[in-house]
């Protein structure tokens, strides 16, 4: 299965960036800690010289180990990262300062545009950091719309749409944009998702995996789950969209444990 999604409104919003960068001083990026590389959108890399800051928010869902390591990996002289858990709101003093820090030159606030892939988190931060709630927050990617200015500490908000790429090369990528529900449930075949991640988590993270379903062998691990789930049609048949929208709710819920997606061999770029 290959996976293509680029709707007309993000070609629209695509534009809209590009022509908010002009107004701005620098961009505030938001992406999933689960898969910091797979979640930055390679045309936002593109865009602009201006400094950037990107906050790695849903830590508390990603293995935390590979979240320091990815750190000190994508960190260098023009993009300084900054580890978030929007649930708790740790890490957004941090954030705060290192804007300041980097804006020091300015003689008023300075002004981010905040940039993001779907279902990042880039609502929640920005509703952390306003403290209010400013922008509309949904479980599906493209929930947030409309341009909108916004006062923080410190600093001020342009938020912009979620936008994906036009074509994803590397369907490895796209399947992990899936499976943190960057990419409309709808799009892709749920069970050959589901396949994909239990056999990553065979391979990465089994303890975890045999921890929320018991022992399982290292074959047909949907079918395992789906018997001792229940996930069942007449005549015992596994019903496979049943159980593929368990694994990945678990997934998704924190449940299968804090797994980080990306591999530390691949590439930054």
């Amino acid at each position: 299965m290959t996976i293509q999604w680029y709707p007309g409104h993000m070609a629209r919003a695509k534009r809209m960036i590009e022509e908010e960068l002009k107004v701005v001083d620098g961009i505030l990026e938001v992406v999933d800690a689960r898969v910091p590389v797979s979640s930055r959108n390679p045309d936002l890399q593109n865009f602009s010289s201006k400094p950037r800051i990107v906050a790695l928010t849903k830590i508390d869902l990603a293995d935390p180990n590979k979240t320091k390591q990815w750190v000190e990996l994508l960190s260098d002289s023009k993009t300084k990262i900054v580890p978030l858990d929007l649930m708790k709101g740790s890490g957004l003093a941090e954030l705060r300062h290192l804007v300041k820090q980097t804006f020091t030159d300015l003689r008023r606030v300075p002004r981010l545009l905040v940039v993001g892939i779907p279902n990042v988190g880039k609502s929640t931060l920005i509703n952390r950091l306003t403290k209010r709630r400013g922008a509309q927050v949904g479980a599906r990617p493209g929930v947030t719309k409309g341009k909108q200015w916004l006062s923080a500490e410190g600093m001020q908000l342009l938020d912009s749409p979620g936008i994906l790429w036009p074509k994803f090369d590397d369907q490895e990528v796209a399947r992990r944009l899936a499976l943190v529900a960057s990419i409309r449930d709808e799009i892709f075949d749920q069970a050959e998702i589901a396949h994909w991640l239990l056999n990553f988590l065979a391979a990465e993270y089994h303890e975890a995996l045999e921890d929320r379903y018991g022992e399982l062998d290292s074959t047909m691990l949907l079918d395992q789950i789906g018997q001792k789930r229940g996930c069942l049609l007449k005549g015992g048949i596994v019903d496979y969209n049943q159980v593929a929208a368990l694994v990945l709710k678990d997934f998704r819920t924190g449940k299968l444990g804090r797994v980080t997606l990306d591999q530390l061999t691949e590439s930054k770029e």
